[in-house]
């Protein structure tokens, strides 16, 4: 049997599937046409603090431990569904189509070349952007997660709970600190704290997907509403 007809035996055995919703695509697409207009990558001008898109920042420029952030789309819809279905499904393929799109976007994103690759799930980045993997985040005990914690103390509930296991590993170099979903943020900064602390000269962090700070943007709409008052 040729290698030919191998590939066309895989292809009608295990069919490729769109990373977002699971349908059936041609072999290399990696998302299907549907999902392609309906995700919402991050492109353009951004905010280099909180990754969204510079016109739908809120952030208020607060000062991280990390020192950029960038990610591939914004979190909702058919991007969330597809980060679920490998989070939860365990679909490799799925896994492998976002580590790519996060590489992706991390060389749009940036002109400087990170030393080496850490945290969740970096397997697959570190092989994209072929980077030595850094497993040496040390998580010292468990906590809530952070999803079930009001947000003034998504900051405290992580706060020392992560430690770095070899830290002449990272000494002196750029570390590219990646997450699947980037939300509040505070994991990825606790993270690039200790990092920083264990000797770390850069911290960059990469990330599939962004939320939108929604408390921010609600004390934004709140502001505009007392402006708009003070000035009728």
């Amino acid at each position: 049997m040729t290698q030919a007809m191998k590939d066309k035996l895989i292809a009608v055995l295990y069919p490729a599937r769109c990373a977002f919703c699971g349908k059936v695509i041609l072999p290399q697409s990696g998302i299907c046409s549907d999902c392609e207009t309906e995700a919402q990558a991050v492109a353009g001008e951004t905010c280099s603090l909180c990754a969204m898109p510079k016109e739908r920042c809120s952030c208020g420029r607060r000062s991280h431990f990390y020192d950029a952030a960038a990610a591939a789309y914004l979190y909702g819809g058919v991007v969330k569904d597809g980060i679920l279905r490998y989070k939860k499904g365990g679909d490799r393929r799925a896994a492998a189509f976002f580590a790519a799109e996060a590489a992706r976007r991390y060389r749009e994103a940036f002109d400087f070349p990170a030393d080496l690759v850490t945290y969740i799930p970096q397997r697959d980045a570190a092989r994209e952007l072929e980077l030595p993997l850094f497993d040496g985040m040390v998580k010292l005990y468990d906590v809530p997660p952070q999803k079930s914690v009001p947000y003034l103390y998504k900051r405290g509930n992580v706060a020392g709970i992560f430690d770095v296991g070899d830290p002449e590993a990272i000494r002196g170099k750029t570390v590219l600190l990646f997450d699947d979903v980037k939300t509040s943020g505070e994991t990825l900064d606790e993270c690039a704290k200790m990092l920083k602390l264990r000797g770390a000269r850069t911290v960059v962090a990469l990330s599939v997907a962004v939320t939108e700070n929604k408390r921010k943007k609600k004390q934004t709409a709140a502001e505009k509403r007392k402006n708009q008052k003070i000035h009728t």
